[in-house]
């Protein structure tokens, strides 16, 4: 993959240090089955975030504006670039590690291993930090079939040392997300498992940005759901442009066809959105209760 070739050329022009996860360099590491990848994901300090953006965008990459609710804290940016087949996804966080990002980054730094894409030696993760973070992003997106085989592929690996990765994950803030998985192995099924955080609950129940939107309608104080409503039924330019940059460039009556077929999606979802919305209720009460 010759982005992450060049990502890596930037990084090191820069004197910024980063790390390719998911993708290419956990499949030659052995932590993700074969299949290909659509966009590179590298992890970074966000202390380094400016400098990176920076020297991308004076290469003809550009910022994609998200779409999404304020619902979910950021964690990451995506740049795109018509002459490239593939996105950069930016993280400087990565959902499913909740220790300190600073301190997660210095953990995986430590451990990291070199491997060769696009014909140049690019960081990527140690194996078994690969591994915790392919069973996370599988883990999180459970409507994905294709991220099935990942969740198995993870365990199968996990089961043949699983005190050695309750500690890591321990260190990285995962015992929360993972502790259901932790539970089923023998060895570790007694230790301290703990909650997932409520950012993980949001994260793995929530299947469609309308039950995000929902959700935080339903949550923020009522001075604040007036203008919230109104971004949900008339999204700026700028949010709807996310699938398609296009729409940035085009009048209000050219981009009402994608509006209303944006609405109409949210209608015709609405069983499934409400569904979503009181499982993510029913888990935060489950979840304060226990820890109560």
């Amino acid at each position: 993959m010759l982005s992450a070739a060049m990502v890596s050329h930037l990084a090191a022009e820069s004197n910024i240090r980063v790390l390719l996860i998911k993708g290419p360099a956990a499949t030659l590491v052995g932590a993700r089955p074969v299949r290909p990848s659509l966009d590179l994901d590298i992890l970074l300090q966000r202390s380094d975030l400016k400098v990176l953006l920076q020297a991308l965008e004076q290469r003809g990459w550009e910022t994609r504006i998200p779409e999404v609710s304020e619902a979910f804290p950021d964690h990451s940016t995506t740049l795109i670039n018509p002459g490239w087949p593939s996105d950069i996804d930016v993280h400087w966080r990565f959902p499913g590690f909740y220790e300190d990002e600073s301190v997660v980054f210095e953990h995986l730094w430590s451990a990291k291993q070199s491997v060769e894409l696009g014909g140049r030696p690019v960081w990527t993760l140690s194996r078994n930090d690969a591994l915790l973070v392919t069973l996370l992003h599988a883990l999180r997106s459970p409507a994905k079939g294709v991220l099935h085989d990942d969740v198995s592929f993870c365990l199968r690996e996990i089961k043949q040392s699983p005190q050695l990765h309750y500690d890591r994950a321990l260190e990285l803030g995962a015992i929360g997300p993972l502790g259901s998985l932790f539970a089923t192995l023998p060895e570790t099924q007694s230790f301290d498992l703990g909650e997932p955080p409520f950012d993980w609950v949001l994260r793995t129940t929530a299947q469609r940005s309308a039950t995000l939107r929902l959700f935080h309608l339903l949550e923020i104080p009522w001075s604040q759901k007036p203008a919230a409503l109104w971004q949900a039924l008339v999204p700026s330019r700028d949010s709807i442009s996310w699938h398609d940059l296009e729409l940035r460039n085009v009048s209000q009556w050219q981009q009402a066809p994608f509006r209303l077929r944006r609405l109409w999606r949210s209608v015709t979802e609405g069983v499934q959105t409400l569904r979503e919305v009181r499982e993510i209720r029913a888990r935060i009460r489950k979840s304060t209760d226990t820890s109560a």
